[in-house]
């Protein structure tokens, strides 16, 4: 029986969550040093330290006491952290049920943090977690759900580790064609990020996929090359599956005794960690090896075993494995009342897990158990149900169509490589020429530019210098003409706000209060005043988000705006403006979401940064419509990082977009509930951006969304 990979780079996934290691005593020390808020990290550092000492008990109780603190101080965030680390110390105990309770309760944090990046993790996990426990449905639904998010914010490696995963389901069900789809699939993503973890398991997936349909060489080729990169990176745990996988092949080979050490050196290995499900399953092995040879005891003796521990550990799959071996050796010593009572526990276990391949075995053994206490009729009847299941799994074509998928992905990867070369090659071949003709030109144009230059030096010396003059006056005249537009320009749209938008909100002010007067005087309708109410406080409020712009632009335009730049954490101030926002998102049914993570640092005017940030959501709130979706995420290439405001709204044309960011434009339109605008937010980002040393632009189609782009220095 071979390994699936998925489990052992679950433990790897959430490695940004991990905290760094300090000596025990230092962080003790630190601890009854620390406030309330600081001991949560500190026991979370704790338990990670223990949880790498291979001290499971220590590591579990810091998790809690972790736990514990960061509900009194109602943090998420830890709260999050502490229950992703109980989930790492529950999974080495194998308690399923705590398990699944953290990873549920990490989810809804998550949820409610709007960490899609955490969200998309945990969702993973869980897949994995129903795939280990056989319940391949609820896999699928969680492995789908992490694949959609992580496609939303193009996070590719979860991408590659769902398709992994769903492969993963389809193989132990036996559907060998939709396995190797999804694995080719995540070999294709797999190829732009270059992960020696993600390489290995897809290695050893595929070495699975050909081992199951016999194609023996093949598959060893694909195991080989794990063995090799396993053991370049030190990886212990992958390395004991693919002493696993191997030993299963030389069994198919009837080489019993080379078997019997690759199962040894996988089970050293595993005993080594005190993973009880992978000395289970390599118990298992080594049990079925032992009946291979004949010897029924030692192969008795090591299944019981395993059998137990998978009982205890509620691995399904892996007890049908047992039970099919037991059945056997049972048949095989004419031990039948034992033989049944294993088959007939196997078939309903395979039946109910839908494993088509494992149940069409133990349907083939059922015949053979009747023929032995002579039961022909029986035994007729179990053969034709084991021949119609078998065709319904392993059809003549299967094979014929994993060659040609394998030959298709590899002509295809070898036409790629072979395209990149005759690219590579027509490219340098371009630029000799192009060195040798600009080369001659040159040459002659020196020649020539010599002459020219004595003939242009005797005649005109004298004119050159008056044109040098008429040059730098007519260079003043340009520069004052600019300045001039540009200060009209700045005066028209200074007027232009002052006679039209200002103008609006005190009009509604005005005839509202006019209205509540009259209503006082005569009706007193508390419903009507109320409304009226309403409208006046939405007016002022716009008037005074328009008046705060009006008069940011207008000192930046007078060079009287103070400019002090200082670290910034990003997370903070999105979340405060998260904040700010999310009675007016409530009010249009928006979902508002940021995967930004806790100091995401950047360099700038923090008041400058925060106008910009507050515009582009405000601007997205009021160009999406109901039920839409916000998302904030940032992007780091070392030097500056990129803040993206992303929603669903109504978009903007290709036309319309060359008029943002435009002073003499003044763009605006109304948004999807007839929310009013002076264009002034844009150019005001603009400028502010500009002067934290950024750039901003935007990403949009109509009826498609927006996406507005800035980028600021790192710290």
């Amino acid at each position: 029986m071979r390994f699936p990979l998925l489990l052992v780079f679950c433990l790897l996934l959430f490695v940004n969550t991990l905290h760094a290691k300090s000596s025990l005593s230092e962080l003790r020390t630190q601890i009854n040093n620390s406030s309330k808020s600081e001991k949560a990290k500190l026991y979370l550092k704790l338990s990670d330290h223990y949880y790498y000492a291979n001290n499971n008990d220590s590591a579990l109780y810091y998790a809690k006491e972790a736990l514990l603190v960061s509900k009194l101080n109602k943090n998420d965030q830890l709260m999050l952290e502490s229950y992703i680390e109980l989930y790492y110390n529950y999974l080495l105990t194998s308690n399923s049920k705590e398990v699944r309770h953290s990873l549920y309760n990490a989810k809804k944090l998550a949820y409610k943090i709007s960490d899609t990046t955490q969200i998309c993790d945990i969702l993973l996990n869980l897949g994995a977690f129903y795939s280990e426990n056989s319940k391949f449905d609820s896999a699928i639904i969680h492995y789908n759900e992490s694949r959609r998010l992580s496609d939303l914010i193009d996070y590719k490696t979860n991408t590659i580790q769902t398709l992994i995963g769903i492969g993963e389901v389809y193989y132990e069900r036996g559907d060998f064609e939709n396995a190797l789809n999804n694995y080719l699939e995540a070999s294709k993503y797999s190829e732009a990020i270059k992960d020696n973890d993600i390489k290995l398991s897809l290695l050893i997936d595929m070495g699975n996929i050909y081992g199951d349909d016999n194609q023996i060489e093949k598959a060893k080729s694909y195991y080989n090359q794990a063995k090799e990169l396993s053991e370049t990176i030190n990886d212990k745990e992958t390395l004991s599956t693919i002493y696993n996988n191997l030993a299963t092949l030389y069994q198919e080979e009837k080489n019993y005794t080379k078997a019997q050490i690759y199962f040894e050196k996988s089970l050293e290995i595993e005993q080594s960690k005190g993973y009880k499900d992978g000395i289970a399953i390599t118990l298992n092995n080594i049990g079925e090896n032992y009946f291979l040879l004949k010897d029924y005891e030692n192969a008795i003796i090591f299944l019981r075993e395993s059998l137990t521990t998978h009982r205890h550990l509620k691995l399904e799959t892996e007890i049908i494995y047992n039970l099919e071996v037991l059945t056997q050796i049972h048949l095989a010593t004419g031990n039948y009342k034992q033989a049944i009572k294993c088959l007939n526990e196997g078939i309903t276990l395979s039946k109910k897990l839908k494993i088509k391949g494992k149940r069409s075995d133990l349907l083939k053994l059922l015949a053979e158990y009747y023929n032995k206490i002579g039961n022909n009729k029986k035994a007729y009847s179990s053969m034709l149900a084991f021949n119609a299941l078998k065709d319904s799994v392993r059809n003549d074509a299967k094979s014929t169509k994993i060659a040609q998928l394998q030959a298709k992905f590899e002509a295809v990867k070898k036409e790629k490589e072979n395209e990149i070369l005759r690219v590579k090659n027509q490219i340098t071949q371009d630029k000799l020429e192009q060195e040798k003709t600009k080369s001659n030109f040159l040459y002659i144009f020196s020649i020539l530019a010599l002459f020219v230059i004595i003939l242009i030096v005797t005649l005109f010396r004298s004119k050159i210098n008056t044109h040098n003059k008429m040059k730098r006056v007519y260079g003043l005249l340009e520069d004052s003409n600019s300045k001039l537009k540009i200060m009209n320009t700045t005066k028209d749209k200074f007027f232009s706000i002052i006679a039209h938008d200002l103008r609006s909100p005190f009009n509604a002010i005005l005839g509202f209060s006019e209205l509540i007067k009259n209503e006082v005087k005569s009706g007193k309708d508390l419903k009507t005043i109320e409304d009226y109410n309403a409208n006046i406080n939405e007016s002022a409020k716009s008037l005074f988000t328009l008046l705060e712009n009006l008069l940011q632009w207008a000192n930046d335009q007078r060079g009287v705006l103070e400019f002090t730049p200082i670290q910034i954490d990003l997370y903070e101030l999105i979340q405060s403006n998260l904040t700010i926002f999310k009675l007016k998102a409530t009010d249009k049914s928006i979902k508002l979401f940021s995967d930004i993570k806790p100091n995401t640092v950047a360099f700038g005017d923090v008041n400058m940064v925060n106008t910009i940030i507050r515009n582009l959501i405000s601007n997205a709130l009021k160009f999406t419509n109901e039920n839409g979706e916000i998302f904030l995420s940032t992007i780091s290439d070392g030097n500056f990082i990129y803040l993206s405001v992303k929603d669903t709204g109504i978009g903007i044309s290709k036309n319309d977009q060359d008029k943002l960011f435009r002073l003499d434009g003044n763009f605006t339109t109304m948004g999807t509930k007839d929310e009013s605008g002076s264009g002034l937010g844009l150019i005001l980002c603009k400028e502010f951006v500009k002067k934290n040393g950024g750039k901003i632009w935007v990403e949009s189609e109509e009826n498609k969304g927006s996406k507005f782009i800035f980028s600021l220095k790192s710290a």
